[in-house]
C-alpha cells in the first residue's frame, strides 16, 4: 500500500505536466478563438428594410429618380492597433467605424460606357474591429521569413539609401487567407460560403506592424515567444527609430512593388508600416502614387521631423486619411463602376479563341512551350464569372491570315501611328514615332466573320455541340440583306408586335449556309493577332496589348523582346511580354462577360471620361502594367456575378418608368383636364398617384382615357415588383447571388411583357378615341367618265358654231 502511493502520485505528477505542456504549447498558437475574441455579426438588413421599402415604393409609384437600394456590408480588420504594433498605436475602431458612417454612407457605381450613374445605390454597412496580438506577430513573422533583399532605395524625408527587401505577396497570402477564416469562422475547408448557404463577407485587413521586430536582419528576437506576453512600451527614442532603417514592400506575382494588393480570396490588403511607393505613368499626374498617398503614423505622430515632439492631437487627421482609403477601396475594388451595359440572360456562353497568324513559325496553342495558351486554364477561371446554371464552352483554333483578305486589310488598316516626346540620358526631349493597333477598326471587320469562325472550330472540336449553338439556315436569303454575318439571337418577346398587325410580311429567300446563334446562347469571340515581321514595340492603344468591346475581344501576340511602357515603378520601367496572351485573354473575357472594370479606372461625370488611380493596380487581377495574375480574386469574381444582376435590375427599372411615363402621356393628350379635379385625403400626391387613385379606385366621373383593367394589373404589378425588389436587396446583402440572380431575371422579363402589354393596350385605345381617318387611295375608272367627257367634248362645238354662226359679217 505504501508503494502504490508514491506511484499514483508520480502518475498525477505526470499527467500535470503534459497537462501543463499542452497548455503552454496550445498558448504560443495563434487564431485560437479563446472567450471574448472579435466575433462577426452579420444581420444589418433588418435595420434598412423598411427604408428601402419605401425607396422601392417611392421609385415605383411616383416615377421618381431614385435608385434600387442594396445595403452592402465592408468589414475593415484592424491589425497592430491596439498597442501592439508600430509606435503601440491605438486607435479606437468604434471611432473609425462613426467616422465612416457618417462621411461615406453611400455608394453609387456608374458606367463606364456611357459616363452615367446606374439605378443601384449601396447603403454601406460598416464592421470595424481588431484582430489580436497573436494574430499579428504571426503576420509578421510571416513578413519576416518573406523578405528576399532587393538593393537599396532612399527615403523620402532624408534621402539617405537604406536597405530594401521585396515580399512576394502570394508566399504570405495562405497566412491572411487564414486569418480571414479565423475572424469571420469559415474553417470548413473544402466548402465554400455559398454551400454551407452562409454570407461570404468582404474584409480590407489594415496593417501596422512593428519594423524593429520584424527586421530581418535582427535574428535575436523570438516573435513566437511574443505572442502572448505582455509588449514593452517603447521609449521616445525608440518611438523615432520604429521606422527600422529599412523600407520593405510586397510584389504579387512579380509585379509592380506596391504597399496594397488584392487578395485571390475576398480580402484586401494595406499595409502601413510598407513602403513608401512610387509607381504611376511617367510625365503624368493623374493616377500616381507617391510617398504621402498612404497615411503613415510617422507623419502623424512627427509632423515636423523625427527631432520634433511626438504631436497626439493629429489623431483626427488620421482618421480622416484611414477613411478616405477605405472609401476608395469600396469605390474600385468592391463596388467599382460597370464597364458595360450589360444584362445577358444567355444559358450558354461559347468563347472561341481564333488566331489569326501571319506566319507559320509557331503556334501558341501547342501545349508545352513558354508562350501557350492554358485553354484549361481559362475556363476554370471563366466558370466561376458564371452562374451555375449556365454552361461555358471555350474553343481554340488556328487560321492563316492571308486566307482571309478582309481580316487582313483589317489588320493592315488598323495601323496607326503617333509621336511621343520622351527624355533621355542626356535630359533632352527625343521625338519618337510609335505604331499602334486601333481597336475600333479591326473590330467592325472582325465582328463580321466571327459566328463562321467561331462555328467551324466547335464543329472541328466537339461536333456535337455545333447544333447547340448555331443552326445552319436550309432556305435562300433575299440577296438585298446587308446585315452583318453575325445575327444575335431574337428573344421570344420579340416575335410579338402589335405595331405592325395589319402589315404584310415580306417574302424573303434565304441562301443556303446561313449562321444563326441558338436562342439563349451568346457567342464572344476572342481574336489573338500572332504577327511576325512586326514593329518591335508594336502595341494597342493605351499601350496595351488587348482591346475590348461588350461583345468581342482582340489581343496582340508577337515574339518580340519585352517592350518598355511608359508606366514606372520605383526607379525601374514596367515592361509589356508581347509573347505572353493568357492574362490578357482573361481581362478581356472578364470585360465583355460581365462587365467588369480594371481595378484603377472609375468614371468622372466631371471629366467625361474615366479618370485612373493606379493605388489598386497590383494583385490578384489581370489588368494594367502592375499586375502579372493570370486570375481573378473572388472579391471580383462577386463583381462580375453581381453586375449582370444590376444590369437586369437597371433595364427594368428604365422600362417601368419609360411604361409609367407613356400611361400618364396617354392620359394628359386624350383628357384636357382629367387630374384637375380636387382629390379627398392627402393633397401631396404626384401625378401617377392621382390617375392611378382616380381610374384604379373608381374616385373620379370623367371618362376613362383606358380601360380599367389595365390599371387593375399595373397596379397589381408594382405592387408584385416592389415585394420582389425587396426580396432582391436582401439576397444581395446575404450573398445569395443564385436566387437574386433567379430573381433578377423574372424581374427583367416581366417588365419587358408588361412594357409590351401596355403599349399595346393604349395603341389600341388610341386607334379607338381617333375622331376621324385619312385614307389615300387610286381613283376608280368607271363608264361613266367617258360619257361625261364626251357630253362635255360636244358642248364646245356648239359653243364653236354658235358663235360662228351668229357673226354679223356672215
Amino acid at each position: 500500500m505504501a508503494r502504490s502511493r508514491p506511484s499514483l502520485a508520480a502518475l498525477l505528477l505526470c499527467l500535470v505536466l503534459i497537462m501543463l505542456a499542452i497548455a503552454s504549447e496550445s498558448a504560443h498558437k495563434a487564431f485560437r478563438r479563446d472567450p471574448g475574441h472579435p466575433q462577426w455579426h452579420h444581420g444589418a438588413f433588418q435595420d434598412v428594410k423598411d427604408s428601402v421599402r419605401s425607396e422601392v415604393r417611392r421609385m415605383l409609384h411616383t416615377r421618381a429618380e431614385v435608385p434600387f437600394q442594396v445595403p452592402l456590408e465592408v468589414n475593415v480588420v484592424l491589425v497592430g492597433f491596439s498597442g501592439d504594433g508600430g509606435y503601440r498605436y491605438s486607435l479606437d475602431a468604434h471611432k473609425l467605424e462613426e467616422s465612416l458612417r457618417s462621411s461615406f454612407p453611400i455608394h453609387r457605381p456608374s458606367c463606364l460606357e456611357t459616363g452615367e450613374p446606374i439605378d443601384i445605390e449601396h447603403h454601406i454597412v460598416y464592421n470595424v474591429f481588431p484582430a489580436g496580438q497573436a494574430e499579428l506577430i504571426s503576420l509578421e513573422k510571416a513578413v519576416k521569413e518573406s523578405m528576399v533583399p532587393a538593393g537599396t532605395a532612399r527615403e523620402t524625408d532624408f534621402g539617405r539609401e537604406v536597405p530594401a527587401f521585396d515580399v512576394e505577396a502570394t508566399a504570405v497570402e495562405p497566412i491572411f487567407q487564414r486569418l480571414y477564416s479565423y475572424i469571420f469562422d469559415l474553417d470548413n475547408v473544402g466548402r465554400t460560403a455559398s454551400q454551407m448557404n452562409r454570407p461570404a463577407p468582404n474584409a480590407i485587413f489594415v496593417m501596422n506592424f512593428d519594423k524593429v521586430r520584424m527586421n530581418p536582419n535582427n535574428k535575436e528576437i523570438d516573435l513566437d515567444s511574443l505572442m502572448y506576453s505582455k509588449l514593452k512600451q517603447p521609449t521616445d527614442e525608440e518611438m523615432k527609430n520604429q521606422v527600422g532603417d529599412y523600407i520593405y514592400r510586397y510584389r504579387y506575382n512579380g509585379g509592380g512593388a506596391s504597399q496594397v494588393w488584392l487578395g485571390c480570396g475576398r480580402f484586401a490588403v494595406i499595409d502601413l508600416s510598407a513602403g513608401p511607393c512610387t509607381y504611376g505613368k511617367i510625365e503624368a499626374e493623374e493616377g500616381s502614387i507617391g510617398s504621402r498617398t498612404l497615411p503613415s503614423l510617422r507623419n502623424v505622430l512627427f509632423p515636423k521631423g523625427l527631432t520634433g515632439p511626438i504631436d497626439h492631437s493629429r489623431h483626427n487627421i488620421f482618421v480622416g486619411q484611414l477613411g478616405a482609403l477605405i472609401s476608395s477601396t469600396i469605390e474600385h475594388v468592391i463596388a467599382p463602376d460597370v464597364r458595360f451595359e450589360t444584362f445577358d440572360i444567355s444559358r450558354r456562353v461559347l468563347v472561341p479563341i481564333i488566331v489569326l497568324q501571319n506566319h507559320n513559325r509557331y503556334n501558341i496553342m501547342e501545349k508545352g512551350r513558354n508562350y501557350s495558351i492554358d485553354v484549361e486554364a481559362l475556363r476554370a477561371e471563366v466558370t466561376k464569372l458564371v452562374y451555375p446554371d449556365q454552361e461555358v464552352v471555350i474553343v481554340g483554333g488556328t487560321h492563316p491570315m492571308h486566307r482571309h483578305e478582309k481580316l487582313a486589310i483589317a489588320v493592315s488598316k488598323a495601323m496607326r501611328g503617333h509621336s511621343v516626346h520622351e527624355t533621355k540620358k542626356d535630359g533632352r526631349f527625343h521625338v519618337q514615332t510609335k505604331t499602334y493597333l486601333d481597336g475600333p477598326i479591326l473590330k467592325e471587320e472582325m465582328e463580321r466573320s466571327a459566328d463562321v469562325l467561331a462555328a467551324g472550330i466547335l464543329e472541328m472540336a466537339d461536333p456535337s455541340l455545333s447544333n447547340k449553338f448555331f443552326l445552319r439556315q436550309q432556305w435562300l436569303e433575299d440577296p438585298t440583306d446587308s446585315g452583318d454575318s453575325i445575327l444575335k439571337h431574337k428573344p421570344l418577346w420579340s416575335t410579338y408586335n402589335y405595331m405592325n398587325k395589319k402589315e404584310k410580311k415580306k417574302e424573303s429567300r434565304k441562301k443556303q449556309g446561313d449562321l444563326y446563334q441558338t436562342y439563349g446562347t451568346r457567342v464572344i469571340p476572342v481574336f489573338i493577332l500572332s504577327l511576325a515581321d512586326v514593329d518591335p514595340h508594336l502595341l494597342m492603344e493605351d499601350e496595351s496589348l488587348v482591346w475590348t468591346s461588350n461583345d468581342v475581344v482582340i489581343v496582340l501576340e508577337h515574339q518580340n523582346e519585352n517592350i518598355p511602357l511608359s508606366y514606372v515603378s520605383e526607379t525601374e520601367r514596367r515592361h509589356a511580354i508581347p509573347s505572353q496572351a493568357q492574362r490578357h485573354i482573361l481581362a478581356g473575357i472578364a470585360s465583355a462577360l460581365g462587365g467588369l472594370s480594371a481595378p484603377y479606372e472609375k468614371a468622372s461625370h466631371v471629366h467625361e471620361r474615366p479618370v485612373l488611380n493606379w493605388l489598386w493596380g497590383s494583385g490578384c487581377h489581370p489588368y494594367g502594367p502592375f499586375s502579372n495574375a493570370s486570375r481573378i480574386s473572388q472579391i471580383l469574381q462577386d463583381v462580375v456575378l453581381r453586375n449582370t444582376i444590376y444590369g437586369r435590375v437597371d433595364s427594368a427599372l428604365h422600362r417601368i418608368r419609360d411604361t409609367s411615363q407613356a400611361v400618364q402621356a396617354f392620359a394628359s393628350e386624350y383628357l384636357k383636364t382629367p387630374l384637375g379635379e380636387p382629390v379627398e385625403g392627402k393633397k401631396s400626391k404626384s401625378t401617377t398617384e392621382l390617375w392611378v387613385e382616380k381610374f384604379y379606385k373608381k374616385t373620379t366621373k370623367l371618362p376613362e382615357p383606358f380601360p380599367h383593367e389595365l390599371v387593375e394589373r399595373l397596379e397589381k404589378y408594382l405592387d408584385s415588383l416592389e415585394e420582389q425588389l425587396v426580396d432582391l436587396s436582401s439576397l444581395l446583402y446575404d450573398h445569395r447571388l443564385e436566387e437574386a440572380h433567379l430573381n433578377s431575371t423574372q424581374i427583367f422579363q416581366t417588365s419587358i411583357f408588361t412594357q409590351q402589354y401596355v403599349d399595346n393596350i393604349l395603341y389600341l385605345e388610341r386607334e379607338k378615341m381617333r375622331c376621324c381617318e385619312i385614307e389615300y387611295r387610286f381613283p376608280s375608272q368607271r363608264s361613266q367618265t367617258f360619257i361625261y367627257g364626251g357630253i362635255l367634248i360636244a358642248g364646245f362645238v356648239v359653243y364653236f358654231l354658235v358663235i360662228f354662226f351668229s357673226d354679223p359679217v356672215r
